[in-house]
């Protein structure tokens, strides 16, 4: 229910876009308006419509939210009580930018066209140029939000992509370099071959015991250049396409370990897999690129904060039901573990605690947008300042979206 105290003259004039005018002009003006009470969370006008009136907020905030082309949301502001809204997109009859929505209960104005127009024609000029002054100050402002809104996610979007490419660029090096031990046993195994069978000479029991163990390794050592090899390129393919599929969620989660294990296993980390799904539960529909990059990240998280500096340690990786549409994902390390104060801005982007150490304060930042906005799902924290920390992703066996 609107307070009545709220809409007369006097009241009126203590707004900027009425101070102009005198107490018998604001009275024809609330003669020729209409009150509307709303509660939080309602909508007064949305994107793309056509407003054909003007809000003036008496009592209360309201929210100013766009969506761009691609879908994006972005936040522009808030509004408070003496604020109007809606006045560009009625003074020009052109389309609303925006949505506006009330983030508490409120009362505003209802100032149409005709009213507006009306206004314009009875006012002395002073009148029309503090109506336009404190029009232009407002739209400055709320424009100025939106630009920074804009460009702070813009070059949050830039360093997050920067820092799955640099995720991608340390997976290379870390099978680039392992997959040179295989090639080396082949290469030693071949050459033992060739000076086996360099001279046509009888073939030994001895001789025939050596080529056949030379063989067995190339063979070995082909099937883990191999394995490591299809590895990457199920992992690095779906990153870059980032589709949604249907795939054994188990091996995805499991060749990713085999992967970022590659490199954690010279700081001295053992990573354990714990597969307790049942054979029907493995297969998911969604995205093994997104859910790929949440493992790689919580991973590279335990070895530049649980366990820094090369002292090694366990992390334990299980995928579970949670319940009959939900996986339940959990990395679990007994590391350093992370303060309370901490763990209040964990995900936040940009906080780090191990900038000196090359933390850009991203990947935590980067695993909860995944887990919310491309898993569908939910993240949780459990740590204890020395005793470790564990993360849980939750989220749907079918991607509906």
């Amino acid at each position: 229910m609107a307070d009545n105290q709220l809409f007369t003259p006097a009241a009126l004039k203590d707004f900027p876009f009425f101070a102009s005018f005198s107490l018998d002009q604001l009275q024809t003006i609330l003669n020729g308006v209409r009150v509307l009470s709303l509660a939080e969370n309602q909508i007064i006008f949305r994107q793309g419509e056509l407003a054909g009136v003007m809000y003036l907020i008496m009592n209360g905030r309201v929210k100013i939210e766009g969506q761009d082309s691609s879908g994006v949301l972005y936040k522009y502001g808030e509004m408070g009580r003496g604020q109007v809204c809606g006045e560009l997109s009625l003074l020009s009859q052109a389309f609303s930018r925006v949505t506006i929505t009330t983030t508490c209960a409120s009362d505003v104005l209802i100032l149409d066209r005709p009213l507006i127009l009306e206004l314009m024609r009875t006012a002395d000029p002073e009148q029309v140029l503090n109506i336009f002054f404190v029009l232009d100050e407002q739209s400055r402002a709320v424009s100025e939000l939106g630009f920074r809104e804009i460009l702070a996610k813009r070059v949050l979007a830039s360093q997050m992509e920067a820092e799955k490419q640099r995720a991608l660029t340390q997976m290379v090096a870390g099978v680039a370099h392992e997959i040179n031990t295989p090639l080396s046993v082949i290469n030693t195994a071949v050459n033992i071959m060739a000076r086996e069978l360099a001279a046509p000479v009888e073939v030994t029991i001895q001789r025939a015991a050596d080529i056949a163990e030379s063989l067995e390794l190339m063979r070995l050592n082909v099937e883990r250049a191999d394995r490591l090899m299809q590895d990457f390129k199920k992992i690095s393919v779906s990153q870059l396409r980032d589709e949604k599929e249907s795939f054994d969620i188990a091996e995805a989660v499991e060749a990713t370990i085999g992967l970022v294990f590659v490199s954690l296993k010279h700081s001295y980390i053992h990573i354990k897999f714990h597969n307790q799904l049942a054979e029907d539960q493995k297969m998911c529909i969604g995205y093994r690129g997104y859910l790929s990059q949440v493992v790689i990240n919580l991973l590279t998280n335990v070895e530049r904060y649980a366990y820094p500096k090369g002292v090694g340690g366990i992390v334990n990786v299980t995928i579970q039901m949670e319940d009959d549409a939900h996986y339940r994902l959990s990395v679990q390390d007994g590391g350093r573990g992370i303060s309370p104060a901490d763990q209040a801005h964990i995900f936040e982007p940009f906080f780090t605690t191990g900038r000196a150490i090359g933390g850009t304060g991203l990947g935590l930042s980067i695993v909860h947008n995944l887990v919310v906005t491309a898993l569908k799902g939910e993240i949780r924290l459990k740590s204890e300042a020395g005793k470790g920390t564990e993360f849980v992703v939750i989220f749907p066996r079918k991607n509906s979206e």
